[in-house]
């Protein structure tokens, strides 16, 4: 009895220790793993099971990413009421059901509802979690914490993707089930962590405020919104990149399913190095130049893609440009949230904006590729980083002629 009794009081002390970055951390791995498994596996599912078309699966990811970049903007006063643990509870329970709906009840209506409730559902968790983790920290603590998160959630990608090729080629409605599995064993660690960890039973943060609080919000940076348009900009080539170039890989490439999952993961992979460098630097805190910097690489990596034939050159182009978009994303959520006294508010622009950005580089990249070609969907995408790039040096003039 002794011997039980020790480790009884061993393990309450250890518990006692673990406060929301062990419930936040693994859970974003976790969703990260169910997102990479869906997001690659519904383009296969799609093709496969209803043969659809560039542009109607282009239009799915885009309606569904519409779904949640609303909900991020929309319902924030019902999630800002709520405590974070308990909507992400709610949030992997709806992503969960969704998904078996979306396995059981196969048409391509119902596939766009069911997408459009996991987008829904997916909403009540990742600004939630960003709000909650970066609450009462600022500064380099920030920075570490903020890409200690996004490493977690890249690392997801990372395992994801290369399975979720691999699982395609033996039968499309795999991911699909994987990603239930996946979803389920989030909702099971959150629920458990929010019953034993007394810390987390004791977190009372919300992000609801009172009026005296909302004249605080507006406090930060200026330099948040150049982050932002460049957030926007590089997503619409994420959007494009990772909704359509599957397609094209088997369409002009003829290389296999699982080839595209290990280059889908080459690339999260060098994501999650991008976040693993940048929480040690500091040097672009508050610096413009370096979201100029990080379009203009962006806008070079894509027109050399134009011209890109081979396997090896697309892995060498997606893992730079990888790199490059971790940069605009990080600057987002750094400058985004720095000096805020509304984080979950912040993060819920922030989501809504790459939401934004995916959804016009998967419609619109799906509508191109569809009647023309991927090198005019690429050119597309160009375009409009040179546009956000004109837009953030205006800014930026203005930022400093007004602090002169």
């Amino acid at each position: 009895m002794r011997y039980f009794h020790q480790r009884r009081t061993r393990a309450q002390v250890v518990l006692s220790g673990l406060g929301k970055t062990a419930v936040i951390y693994p859970s974003a791995f976790l969703v990260a793993v169910g997102e990479g498994l869906l997001g690659l596996g519904l383009i296969y599912f799609m093709r496969e099971i209803y043969g659809a078309t560039p542009g109607l699966i282009g239009l799915l990811v885009g309606a569904g990413t519409l779904v949640y970049a609303l909900s991020c903007l929309f319902l924030r006063p019902l999630s800002d009421s709520i405590l974070p643990r308990f909507l992400m509870i709610g949030a992997t329970a709806g992503m969960s059901l969704s998904l078996v709906l979306l396995y059981l009840f196969r048409s391509i209506p119902l596939t766009f509802v069911f997408f459009g409730l996991y987008k829904l559902a997916l909403s009540f968790f990742w600004p939630p979690a960003m709000g909650w983790l970066s609450q009462n920290i600022e500064g380099k603590v920030l920075n570490k914490t903020m890409s200690r998160f996004n490493l977690s959630w890249s690392l997801g990608l990372v395992a994801s993707q290369n399975l979720a090729g691999l699982l395609s080629e033996r039968s499309p409605l795999l991911p699909i089930l994987a990603a239930v599995l996946v979803c389920c064993c989030c909702l099971l660690l959150i629920t458990g962590a929010a019953l034993a960890l007394p810390a987390i039973r004791g977190d009372n943060h919300r992000e609801k405020q009172n009026n005296s609080e909302v004249q605080k919000i507006n406090k930060g940076t200026s330099l948040r919104f150049t982050a932002w348009i460049g957030l926007f900009t590089s997503f619409i080539a994420i959007g494009v990149l990772v909704t359509i170039f599957p397609q094209f890989a088997q369409d002009n490439l003829n290389i296999s399913k699982s080839l595209v999952g290990n280059i889908f993961s080459v690339r999260m992979f060098s994501k999650a190095v991008g976040f693993f460098l940048i929480e040690r630097l500091s040097f672009w805190h508050f610096k413009g130049r370096y979201q100029l910097l990080s379009l203009v690489v962006l806008a070079v990596l894509l027109g050399v893609m134009t011209q890109a034939q081979s396997v090896p050159l697309f892995i060498i182009l997606f893992t730079l440009v990888a790199l490059t978009n971790t940069s605009i994303f990080t600057n987002s959520v750094f400058h985004g949230v720095v000096g805020s006294t509304s984080r979950a508010g912040r993060m819920a622009i922030h989501e809504s904006l790459l939401s934004g950005g995916h959804i016009v580089g998967s419609t619109a990249g799906g509508m191109l590729y569809q009647h023309f070609s991927f090198t005019i969907t690429l050119f597309f995408c160009i375009g409009c980083t040179v546009t956000a790039l004109l837009a953030q040096i205006i800014l930026l003039i203005r930022f400093r002629r007004a602090a002169s």
